[in-house]
């Protein structure tokens, strides 16, 4: 609400879901959201004009009305976007090329022939300040987010992002799992990205994407044909008494509660399988993390463990104890 005695209103509208399926704005525009079974935006209509949207697992790769279709490119395996075709059909399509920042965002559309169409500059929190130039319309914004014009919020797979606040306009769908601050979109905006509206990961190396539907279990477990058991399997410590552990060979007092806990998917099961995060603060910049893969995982063949992590000013410093991070325990 806002304007004198809250005259000015913009409705939205959810469903069970808590997603966001309409909006009807001051001025009497109105939106309407449609999703598929994954939850996953398959189309928009604005004032009745229906917008399609195709995907491939979590990104976005066309869109098309009546009078425009487009597809994206990314870079193998992340969500940083590489190319835009516009145009129906091979002998109509035209060629767009992103040029990113070190955060995956797009900064400049390029032609081929190398003529700029398309460039902006940013607030932190990811609201356009100024369009210096916009021959070609682009509303891809921060990884895995889609601008609707419609509304100025950022679409951004399991929920709405507003740049304007830098906050989400529902809370985190894995709730207490993805931190305290469930409206929060990253902790620092400049080194971090949320492509999936659920979890944050580095910015310069991306939240890696699912391209397929699969069991997350499949990838977790330890393949029955392996020669050696995975490490660890024969620790008689507890899920408790190996957190212990961890916090000893990190230097953290067994009294000391994390600061913040966030999940992160775990690479090498093809992010399908989320691990925990507990982040300590011992000092000034002094950042000590350990990382919970309570199903353990095919690189390096470990069990169940914790990963103790500490590093000062992001630069990775020497354990407490012992040079070995992993701790294991029984599941």
């Amino acid at each position: 609400r806002r304007g004198k005695g809250h005259a000015l209103v913009t409705e939205y509208r959810y469903d069970c879901q808590h997603r966001l399926i309409g909006i009807k704005k001051p001025n009497g525009q109105t939106a309407s959201y449609r999703y598929d079974p994954f939850g996953r935006r398959i189309s928009k209509t604005v004032d009745g004009i229906t917008t399609e949207f195709f995907w491939q697992g979590d990104k976005l790769i066309a869109e098309h009305h009546s009078d425009r279709h487009r597809s994206y490119l990314y870079e193998p395996d992340s969500f940083r976007p590489l190319a835009l075709l516009e145009g129906f059909g091979p002998k109509e399509t035209k060629a767009y090329h992103y040029q990113l920042d070190h955060l995956g965002t797009p900064q400049e559309l390029t032609a081929p022939d190398g003529e700029i169409v398309w460039s902006a500059h940013y607030r932190a929190y990811g609201e356009i300040t100024r369009l210096d130039i916009e021959k070609v319309d682009n509303p891809l914004r921060f990884q895995g987010q889609y601008f609707d014009q419609e509304s100025g919020l950022h679409y951004n797979r399991h929920r709405y992002y507003n740049p304007d606040v830098g906050r989400y306009l529902t809370p985190d769908p894995v709730k207490l799992a993805g931190g305290i601050n469930t409206f929060q979109y990253v902790l620092n905006p400049t080194g971090w990205v949320d492509p999936l509206g659920l979890s944050r990961c580095p910015g310069a190396d991306g939240c890696k994407p699912k391209h397929r539907a699969e069991d997350p279990e499949k990838g977790a477990k330890i393949n029955e044909g392996d020669v050696e058991p995975p490490k660890g399997y024969d620790t008689k410590l507890s899920r408790n008494g190996a957190f212990r552990r961890a916090k000893e060979i990190g230097g953290i007092p067994q009294n000391t509660q994390p600061i913040t806990i966030y999940r992160e998917p775990i690479r090498d099961q093809d992010r399908h399988i989320m691990g925990r995060v507990y982040v300590f603060s011992l000092k000034k910049n002094h950042i000590t993390r350990i990382l919970e893969h309570s199903l353990g995982h095919i690189e390096g063949n470990h069990g169940p463990h914790f990963n103790t992590k500490s590093t000062v000013n992001e630069i990775k410093v020497p354990l407490k104890i012992g040079d070995d991070s992993h701790t294991y325990f029984k599941r």
